[in-house]
């Protein structure tokens, strides 16, 4: 079986000049819902790509790198450019002669619209077991629709049979009453498809090749041809306006979630404030609270309770960790059984080991957390590592930066940083050692040593007292002045 995903259009109902197939939908290219089924039905898969083909290109590949690995994809996918845009016709004709003489190591050919991010592989696998059960030539899927505006009619005669498909461009006000709608899923018998492509006209309002006249007895008497209506029209769902857009990333953020709740149990507070990508992976039963939001290729482990508003983007949460309110993960890893947050923001390659503790509006940058750890309250720890059990007082600052070069500061085991305290990078606080609070650290401290640098405390007694007399007298000449103007 060979597949073909067309994606050379641009959409220009979607008002962007952004191509229609690389709109997100659960943080992944539209069309790659599409790519997906085909990859897993298909023995070798044609991308057709037009308008902003590199793009195109370039974000589905990546994507299909992370789902496939990079040796499949480039054993089994390829990429052919339709350089105008002359119908979807013209696009498979674009794609069988790209493939040459290789399209006779194929019987059939499977093609999807790139605009269909509902669709899988269990929509395509009976449609190929009906289209060689049956022996066809041709067969689309279809489905019924309320409002079929903007799709292409099914048109049957008085018995069923397949007449053909109207555009709706094309279409008589009867035609446009029709409720059967083509779903942009089409199987072709290999021994036909060539000579079929070739006969094509652009007899009709838009002047383009139409695919869907492969189909149907009106201008192809001598092929064997069907539409088989589908019972979950939701996969056959596509896209054209940026409305259209939003219902179907709303759809598909349930049906992901739904599968998530079944299969590992993960448990949502509110499910419809969540988000969810189709990239990030579950390990078990956890917690995910309202607004939360796990991106990219992030890992939730098992017993996770990620609290509310919270973003995790391409990291690792490990099993038991809990995650407080609006705290912000970004490429980073949590160890089990750490707790983040309140609002907390963890950074490019932030490493927290086991039972951690990452208190509120703690800033973190390539820091590295040895088990038992803690940073409690209001500090930025950048470039630095943390031994075991050591604690960090609140306002502590690593000063990493001199204005041009980064610097690192190594913290050892059980020591103890003093709150309100600058450690001036690069320097190292050896295992046991106090710094005291308030102090800048300008040179290494060794192991069980105490490093202080505030000045000694002056008390004045009594000078409270003036302070306040001071400030009656000022008053009063303040009122007197004011009653002269």
């Amino acid at each position: 079986m060979l597949g073909i995903l067309l994606a050379a259009g641009r959409g220009t109902r979607m008002k962007s000049a952004r191509p229609k197939v690389l709109f997100d939908i659960n943080d992944e290219p539209l069309c790659f819902a599409a790519f997906r089924a085909l990859f897993d039905v298909c023995d070798r898969v044609i991308v057709v790509v037009g308008y902003r083909g590199a793009d195109v290109r370039e974000s589905l590949l990546k994507r299909a790198h992370e789902a496939f690995g990079e040796e499949a994809v480039k054993a089994k996918v390829l990429f052919y450019t339709q350089e105008e845009q002359k119908g979807t016709g013209h696009a498979v004709r674009t794609a069988i002669e790209g493939l040459g003489k290789g399209i006779g190591s194929y019987e059939a050919t499977l093609v999807l619209n790139g605009d269909l991010p509902l669709v899988r592989a269990e929509t395509l696998r009976p449609l190929v077991a009906d289209f060689e059960t049956r022996r066809l030539d041709a067969l689309c899927l279809s489905f019924e629709i309320a409002d079929p505006t903007g799709f292409g009619r099914i048109l049957r005669d008085a018995s069923g049979q397949l007449l053909g498909i109207r555009e709706e461009k094309d279409a008589s006000d009867f035609e446009k009453k029709i409720l059967e709608v083509n779903g942009g899923v089409y199987c072709f018998r290999n021994s036909v498809l060539g000579a079929s492509l070739a006969e094509l006209k652009t007899d009709n309002k838009q002047g383009e090749f139409y695919l869907t006249d492969l189909l149907g007895s009106q201008k192809q008497a001598s092929l064997r041809t069907d539409a088989v209506r589908v019972k979950n029209a939701e996969d056959l769902l596509g896209v054209n306006t940026t409305f259209e857009l939003a219902e179907l990333r709303t759809r598909s953020q349930r049906r992901l979630k739904k599968d998530l709740c079944e299969r590992y149990g993960v448990d949502f507070v509110d499910m419809d404030s969540s988000f969810i990508s189709a990239r990030a992976t579950f390990q078990g039963a956890c917690r995910v609270g309202p607004a939360c939001s796990v991106m990219g290729n992030s890992v939730i482990g098992e017993d996770v309770d990620l609290e509310g508003h919270v973003l995790i983007k391409n990291s690792r949460i490990s099993k038991g960790a809990h995650i407080l309110w609006s705290s912000v993960i970004d490429d980073s890893a949590i160890g089990e059984r750490a707790k983040v947050g309140p609002m907390a923001h963890l950074r490019m390659q932030s490493q927290v080991g086991a039972d951690v503790k990452i208190g509120n509006f703690v800033e973190t940058k390539k820091t590295t957390f040895a088990r038992g750890a803690k940073a409690s309250h209001l500090s930025y720890l950048g470039d630095a590592e943390i031994g075991e059990e050591s604690n960090i007082g609140a306002g502590t600052i690593t000063c990493n930066y001199d204005g041009f070069n980064k610097f690192k500061t190594k913290i050892g085991k059980r020591a103890f940083i003093g709150s309100d305290s600058q450690l001036v990078a690069p320097v190292n606080i050896g295992d046991d050692a106090y710094v005291g609070s308030g102090t800048t650290v300008t040179e290494d401290v060794p192991a069980g040593a105490l490093a202080i640098s505030r000045p000694d405390m002056v008390v004045k007694e009594g000078y409270a007292q003036k302070l306040a007399e001071k400030r009656k007298l000022a008053t009063a000449k303040n009122l007197v002045n004011s009653k002269k103007d």
